[in-house]
């Protein structure tokens, strides 16, 4: 292959559960498609379900498999696949050691992408091959990822995100937890649906009326082909009731029946009838859906696409932020939060971290760190007035927001835990155990956040049109407000004020003007 060509192709090699895939693709007139595919069963899925960590043999299985790969990119001049995993090396407990040995034998970086990253791709992805499907507008549709270890379920409002849930189980996560349950029991698809029921009973989504179901996975083919339904590239449109007949004709049959009706093996019957399980039990969230839109996509081509295509990562960080300050929302609203004063902290924040963005010296990205803690830092009061903070930085660290990695939801907890107390004190043991690097953006975000909260702290907006000038040793924070009782802020600027000079070195000062209008 020449240059040329080479040189507007990618390769991404995915490492999955049950498999190691590799794709190449290439962008012609704005135009993806995939030159080459390649895929070897490693099971890497039993062994990390199964005890927590990769085994050696797997992984010399594993090295072998991208030594092969290797070779065969030799032919497209490319040198450096980008190889990603997600579930299945997220979980293994021996992650680090796996991916330095895939280093040192093959001379590969692993990037193993957290949960909401990933989903974040796929949706992106869903979202795409449906962008001209009408009835997705105007209206709440489910989108869910049914992958080997894991499920993502999201709400699309047409535009945007605003629902997200990451369950770490999967079709084979699934088989592997109950496979002893379905060897010593009769009614094994019994114990099946009561136990995903105490799982998705727990995605509460009541207030959305859901239109449409987009359920897709990596059983998605196999589904489609047994329920009839055809795709010519476009995307599954499986009927309920096909779906669901399917489900009632397999769910007493054994997985060696299941081969030998279908033509399947029996390991990957097993793992289908825990996928179809899952897709059954999702119906819930639509009861009157005639039938599931299935897209069939993958984590391979969704990173390849933004490979090849760099002038859409703009548009992919806007697509993120907005899904992500959407999310964050809906959870403020579940927690009483008051969505008033939050935007007039995100408001006043993101004003001091444009300003100072000279004296700070983070990334652009740290700005969303803010407009998300100032959404969801009353959240904590839902549960303790009295220990508010606490239960705010706890309630965060748990979550899931949308298409962050999980130092990002940290930095989000501990942002938006600290309005009044200096975190950083050594008395705070996981503050302290942090990076340095880590400890002093996290400081430089706080003492910004804390400044901002002060502002409005009475929640009644009585500052507004926020000036802030640098000075020498000084920053001079100029507002208006249209009466003279801001004594209640005064007080709290003037608290927040000594955390601000520690980080940043500079005095801040509060000048009030009067609106008399």
């Amino acid at each position: 292959m020449n240059k040329k060509y080479a040189a507007r192709a990618a390769a991404v090699i995915e490492i999955g559960s049950n498999n190691v895939r590799m794709q190449i693709s290439q962008m012609s007139k704005g135009v993806f498609c995939t030159l080459d595919s390649l895929e070897y069963p490693v099971n890497l899925g039993h062994d990390v379900f199964g005890d927590g960590y990769i085994s050696f043999d797997s992984l010399r299985e594993l090295s072998a498999v991208l030594g092969k790969f290797s070779e065969a990119l030799l032919s497209y001049g490319i040198e450096k696949p980008k190889v990603i995993s997600c579930t299945v090396m997220r979980e293994a407990k021996n992650r680090s050691l796996a991916a330095d040995q895939l280093k040192v034998r093959n001379g590969m970086n692993v990037s193993v992408l957290e949960d909401s990253e990933e989903k974040a791709y796929l949706y992106s992805e869903i979202v795409q091959k449906l962008e001209n499907a009408e009835y997705l507008k105007n209206c709440h549709s489910l989108i869910a990822f049914i992958g080997s270890g894991s499920i993502g379920i999201a709400v699309y409002d047409g535009n945007k995100v605003i629902y997200s849930q990451n369950i770490s189980m999967g079709a084979l996560k699934l088989h592997d937890v109950m496979a002893k349950l379905h060897r010593d029991v009769d009614d094994f698809h019994q114990i099946i649906e009561e136990y995903l029921d105490t799982v998705l009973n727990r995605i509460h989504i009541s207030e959305f009326h859901i239109q449409n179901l987009i359920l897709t996975g990596s059983e998605i083919h196999q589904i489609a082909r047994l329920c009839g339904a055809k795709g010519d590239g476009a995307p599954y449109r499986i009927e309920t009731k096909k779906l669901t007949s399917l489900y009632y004709t397999i769910r007493s049959m054994s997985p060696e029946s299941i081969g030998q009706r279908y033509g399947i093996s029996t390991e990957k019957a097993a793992v289908f009838y825990s996928a179809l399980s899952i897709y059954c039990g999702m119906l819930r969230f639509c009861k009157e859906a005639s039938g599931i839109i299935s897209p069939a996509v993958d984590i391979s081509e969704a990173v390849a696409r933004y490979l090849l295509a760099p002038k859409t990562a703009p548009d992919f960080r806007a697509y993120l932020r907005e899904s992500a300050l959407a999310c964050a929302e809906v959870t403020a609203k579940r927690f009483g939060c008051n969505l008033e004063h939050s935007e007039r902290t995100s408001s006043f924040s993101c004003k001091l971290f444009d300003k100072l963005k000279k004296l700070h010296g983070l990334d652009p990205s740290k700005r969303l760190i803010l407009e998300l803690a100032s959404l969801l830092h009353s959240c904590g009061s839902y549960v303790s007035v009295r220990q508010h903070n606490k239960c705010t930085y706890d309630l965060i660290k748990g979550m899931d927001i949308f298409g962050l990695r999980q130092l990002e939801v940290s930095e989000i907890a501990f942002v938006a835990g600290s309005i009044t107390e200096n975190f950083a004190a050594e008395s705070n043991s996981e503050f302290v155990l942090l990076p340095e690097e880590e400890k002093i953006i996290i400081s430089k975000l706080a003492a910004i956040f804390r400044m901002a909260n002060a502002l409005d702290k009475s929640h009644q907006g009585k500052l507004s049109n926020l000036r802030v000038n640098l000075e020498e040793d000084r920053v001079l924070f100029r507002a208006d407000a249209v009466d003279g009782n801001y004594m209640l802020e005064r007080w709290a600027f003037e608290e927040s004020a000594g955390f601000f000079k520690n980080v940043f070195g500079l005095s801040p000062e509060l000048i009030v003007k009067l609106d008399m209008i």
